[in-house]
């Protein structure tokens, strides 16, 4: 009696084993009762029924990244390109993944290939080029739609490398090299059309401001001369007589004024009207 109470018992502790299921955090459990998809099992403690009911399927639903590979292509300017793509998904509906599709990887690159050709063959090259973000977004779309049968989801498709064929390399090279002369014969042009300007500013500049001194040395010759006039107005001819002394006053002083020995003959009566300036001019200091 004893021993049949021990074997039930480790019959009873083998049957709980086997009932109770503990799915970890990074995955689904699939249950099939009698052959046929009964439910999923989620992270947590479960319990199924022995015999009756199995694990058919434990999936991981951690995020997923495709091998990279090189898809060929043709743009719709007739260039042969290989493009590499990312492509990184989760799944989430398990059951969809295992019971829709035999391998889910080598599905998704079935339908990347067709979705890549389909999308870039209507962009040209400098499309490709120049609007990955784009052409990427598009691409995500394409494959959202049949994803869903599948139970997964995209989380993130990125355009790695865009290569194209030799010849058209070397003609994109030769396209870039006569850019960028084109660039440096126009900024030339630009620096001397730039520095021809400037030149002329400051030609018009300088021309303003000898105007200018012109026009501030006849101002001061007119007033001058309205002094004169005026002291002379007011004194007659002593005043005339006082500024013709003083004048060739200077002039004798600008003759005696050079380091060179010369003899100079001055006049009698400008040695008189020197001596009459120098006297005026002393009384009135």
């Amino acid at each position: 009696m004893l021993e049949l109470v021990l074997v039930l018992t480790v019959l009873v502790l083998f049957y709980l084993l086997l009932a109770v299921k503990i799915v970890p955090q990074s995955q689904n459990w699939l249950v099939e009762r009698l052959g046929k998809f009964n439910r999923k099992l989620e992270a947590g403690l479960h319990i199924i029924i022995p015999i009756f009911e199995r694990i058919s399927h434990k999936v991981d639903i951690l995020e997923r990244q495709l091998p990279p590979r090189k898809i060929p292509t043709i743009t719709l300017d007739n260039v042969t390109i290989e493009v590499s793509l990312a492509i990184l998904y989760r799944i989430v509906d398990a059951s969809k993944s295992e019971y829709r599709v035999r391998n889910i990887d080598q599905a998704i690159e079935t339908t990347v290939i067709g979705t890549v050709r389909s999308v870039i063959g209507k962009t040209d090259l400098d499309g490709v080029q120049s609007n990955r973000r784009h052409l990427a977004d598009a691409i995500e779309t394409e494959l959202q739609q049949v994803s869903e049968e599948w139970g997964i989801v995209l989380t993130r498709v990125e355009i790695i490398d865009v290569e194209v064929d030799s010849e058209t390399k070397q003609a994109m090279q030769l396209q870039l090299n006569a850019e960028r002369t084109r660039r440096a014969i126009v900024r030339e042009a630009e620096g001397k059309k730039e520095a021809a300007q400037l030149a002329a500013d400051a030609e018009l500049y300088s021309a303003q401001k000898q105007a200018e001194a012109k026009r501030l040395l006849a101002e001061a010759e007119a007033y001058s001369v309205a002094v004169i006039s005026k002291a002379i107005a007011d004194g007659g001819t002593p005043a005339i007589d006082f500024e013709v002394k003083k004048i060739q006053a200077e002039a004798v002083r600008s003759l005696t004024s050079s380091n060179n020995s010369k003899v100079i003959f001055v006049p009698s009566d400008v040695l008189d009207g020197l001596r009459s300036v120098t006297a005026k001019i002393s009384e009135r200091l």
